[in-house]
């Protein structure tokens, strides 16, 4: 069953330029571009992180429910491009062209993307990782608790300020213990 879902995915260049070909190239989509270009000239794996990663020697392939209007897809995918890129076969399929597959990785019963799922050589998940690292969700459930004083606007803007301070590390470490 994933194998199919893996023979559909796009490379990670395609998921770039299909955000830039957007016919509605938004204002939502410029942002999105802009991020992931930021994410990729400022983050590269720690010595720390690469050793640990070496170590875990993960070999199979990755695949990530994504859309590329998503604020959280645009600061996680270029951390896992270029932590994994090199080394593992990763592809992205569209969750809204996906729900299916979008039903088996429910965050608290919301289609929350991105889903980053490992999967071995056999095609098998073996675990997944997603929609964003433990602090954002934390920033998240300050939003969904009193919105009346933190704001969307607020939420978001403290949530890309976490994403650029922290660089993406937080995602590598968060998979790195779950490999």
């Amino acid at each position: 069953m994933f194998k199919a879902y893996w023979e559909k995915g796009i490379s990670f260049n395609a998921y770039v330029d299909t955000i830039k070909q957007k016919k509605e190239f938004s204002e939502k989509h410029l942002l999105s571009h802009q991020r992931i270009h930021h994410a990729l000239e400022n983050y590269g794996p720690s010595t720390d992180q690469q050793q640990h990663l070496q170590k875990k020697n993960f070999s199979g392939k990755i695949l990530i429910i994504a859309e590329g209007w998503c604020g959280d897809c645009n600061q996680a995918i270029p951390v896992i491009h270029k932590s994994f890129g090199t080394q593992n076969s990763v592809k992205i399929l569209y969750r809204d062209e996906n729900p299916d597959l979008m039903q088996q990785f429910l965050t608290n019963g919301n289609m929350a993307i991105p889903i980053v799922i490992f999967l071995n050589d056999q095609n098998r998940p073996v675990f997944h990782w997603g929609p964003r690292p433990k602090h954002g969700i934390e920033i998240l459930s300050k939003h969904k608790n009193n919105n009346e004083n933190f704001s969307k606007e607020l939420f978001l803007s403290e949530l890309h300020a976490y994403y650029e301070s922290n660089k993406g590390n937080d995602i590598i470490d968060e998979i790195i213990s779950l490999l």
